[in-house]
């Protein structure tokens, strides 16, 4: 049986691939689980955690990281043009999300973890909200 490597890293906003504050992506060397740093460990894991678990749930069913990549970045091209109103704010919510049903797992698995760390979620959000508007900065300025 192959063997998988994941690797995690917590990194700038400024590194991000696109605007998001939690990716993954395959290289030569396996997985790569990508945060941007949230100044918060707490926060950071459970981006990661976020991350993995969708990107576990995804490579099970099917849903290529291509795919994901290219959906996330039209949904954030169509937000900043403003769009897409209403209550859906992150991608993986979004109902044409290919990525929909794992999305939402994770972030069920997030809020349970959040819990037990004792993590204000609303303050988590905000902290993500301000990272993510950081980096949004870099692609649509």
């Amino acid at each position: 049986m192959a063997r998988t490597v994941y690797k995690f890293i917590v990194q700038s906003p400024r590194k991000m691939r696109y605007p998001t504050t939690g990716d993954y992506f395959k290289t030569k060397d396996g997985w790569m689980i990508v945060g941007a740093d949230l100044k918060n460990p707490d926060y950071n894991f459970l981006t990661l955690v976020h991350e993995f678990v969708e990107l576990y749930l995804t490579q099970k069913r099917g849903i290529s990281e291509p795919k994901i990549k290219k959906f996330d970045e039209w949904f954030e091209r169509e937000k900043a043009k403003g769009n897409l109103k209403g209550k859906i704010t992150v991608a993986g919510r979004h109902p044409k999300a290919p990525y929909r049903r794992e999305h939402i797992f994770a972030e069920k698995i997030e809020k349970l973890l959040a819990k037990e760390l004792g993590v204000n979620q609303l303050k988590q959000g905000k902290t993500e909200d301000k990272t993510l508007s950081k980096i949004k900065e870099n692609f649509f300025d």
